[in-house]
């Protein structure tokens, strides 16, 4: 069994294994398509591939995005630690302001943000982080793969004691989200989802265990989530050709509403109001791992990222296929 030295503690590097047999060209021709894949312990996607070199490539990114998933993982278990911490010292008070566009912000913020950064840096990714320092867009228009973090996503859920913060994060290509984790701490719970396996959920004191995420069916009355601060009704919020009577509205906070998507505990998202990429690009990931399009609600195309403002605009999503639009 091999290790890894990380942060001065040892590990179990799970792909130890599988390199060895990978340094092989001679094992990957007679394993065939099928048994790269099953090496990794994962599906092998649709898409046949004829040349051994393409095989190569491919298996070599999946192991890569399969130790960026852990990283990120022990990413959101560090952050949440910090959250958790903090709110057990209910009776200290914690220093807020308020940003440039009125949303607060608090020293566990920017000490989440610390534990979150430290984590991934090491990977040499390009870190968009709501409480980092966001470089030009010039000098950020053309990377090829990024973080999206939201340290503590819905801090005035947190400030009041009230569940619905979460830690988000994304990892993203020119598609958009291909990793999306959303943590919630105070359900002990990491929701997660890549473009190469399904969502599943850990345990924040248990990373190494996960439960694949099994969709409740859909039943009437539907449930249309949306925002706490959303203006529009229901009726307003779907798409005309839908009957509103079929559905009730319910607000929830932050990026935990992709996740009530995503188990089948809510049926639509919508909301009319715009916000930051990095309050939607984890939920976003996680729900187009399951083949879920997350879409701008007027045009009915999909969010893009890394934009020059970094604000996406009205969004709707359904697990319903009969929803889409």
């Amino acid at each position: 069994m091999r290790f890894i030295q990380e942060n001065g503690a040892r590990r179990h590097d799970p792909n130890a294994g599988f390199m060895a047999w990978l340094s092989s060209p001679t094992e990957i021709i007679r394993s065939g398509y099928e048994g790269i894949f099953s090496a990794l312990g994962i599906e092998a996607p649709l898409r046949r591939f004829k040349c051994t070199s393409n095989l190569y490539i491919v298996a070599m990114e999946t192991v890569r995005l399969n130790r960026l998933l852990q990283t990120a993982l022990e990413a959101a278990a560090e952050g949440s630690a910090v959250l958790l911490r903090h709110l057990s010292h209910q009776n200290n008070r914690l220093v807020i302001r308020a940003k440039r566009d009125g949303s607060p912000v608090s020293a566990v913020d920017l000490e989440s943000h610390e534990a979150i950064q430290g984590i991934l840096a090491p990977h040499s990714i390009p870190i968009i982080s709501e409480e980092g320092t966001l470089p030009p867009f010039i000098e950020r228009a053309n990377w090829p793969l990024f973080w999206l973090v939201d340290p503590l996503d819905g801090t005035q859920s947190y400030i009041d004691h009230r569940k619905g913060f979460a830690i988000n994060i994304a990892l993203c290509d020119k598609t958009g989200p291909i990793l999306g984790i959303v943590a919630d701490p105070l359900s002990d719970r990491i929701f997660a989802g890549t473009k190469i396996k399904s969502p599943f959920t850990v345990s924040l004191s248990n990373l190494n265990e996960s439960q694949p995420i099994v969709p409740l069916a859909a039943t009437r009355p539907y449930r249309l989530v949306t925002s706490w601060n959303e203006t529009l009704s229901k009726e307003e919020l779907l798409p005309p050709s839908l009957n509103a009577d079929a559905f009730r509205m319910e607000a929830v906070s932050g990026a935990l509403k992709f996740c009530l998507l995503a188990t089948g505990e809510a049926d639509v998202h919508a909301r009319s109001a715009s916000y930051m990429e990095w309050d939607c690009a984890a939920g976003d990931g996680i729900l187009r791992s399951m083949g879920i399009a997350v879409r701008n609600r007027t045009t009915g195309q999909p969010l893009r990222y890394n934009s020059m403002s970094l604000r996406v605009g009205d969004l709707y999503a359904s697990r319903l296929q009969d929803l889409s639009i």
